[in-house]
């Protein structure tokens, strides 16, 4: 497993991970990224997530639509998880899997430590981001956690991992 130094505020890992298909064993490209909720980190998180797009060969497209969903996915974290204390951490943990003749799909999760709070009925002036995570992705699962929110999906891929 290839690990990079921790950023001053942030840690991630670049690894694979064993994974059974079939027979045998394949490696399974995994980043694992852990940012304090800061708005300066959110970034950081972008850049991380395109050199590890780059590294397992997403398109151009597949890269733009894993962004805008980890990045509302974050953002909210961000704004919403904290409040009113000071801010803890975000993580996102981002894993590519074939789907065999499908293709493939990256498998996501953003979890905050935060206070549980449930989306509005109504969205009002802003909060547009679970809509739009919605409409990028397959999956989409917002829950609460014991100590606060778990934000998964997956973004299609249009090959095998």
């Amino acid at each position: 497993m290839t690990s990079h130094r921790p950023a001053p505020t942030g840690s991630s890992r670049i690894g694979t991970t064993g994974a059974s298909r079939g027979a045998g064993l394949r490696r399974t490209p995994r980043l694992e990224l852990r940012h304090m909720a800061n708005p300066r980190e959110l970034a950081r998180m972008r850049a991380l997530i395109e050199g590890w797009a780059g590294e397992v060969g997403l398109t151009a497209d597949e890269l733009v639509d894993l962004q805008l969903a980890v990045g509302e996915a974050a953002a909210n974290g961000v704004e919403h998880a904290y409040r009113g204390r000071p801010p803890g951490p975000v993580e996102i943990d981002l894993e590519l899997r074939d789907r065999g003749s499908s293709g493939g799909a990256v498998v996501v999760r953003v979890l905050d430590h935060g206070f549980w709070r449930p989306a509005p009925v109504e969205a009002g002036p802003r909060g547009r981001g679970l809509s739009l995570i919605r409409t990028l992705s397959a999956g989409l699962d917002v829950s609460p956690t014991g100590g606060g929110t778990e934000v998964s999906f997956e973004i299609p891929v249009d090959r095998a991992a």
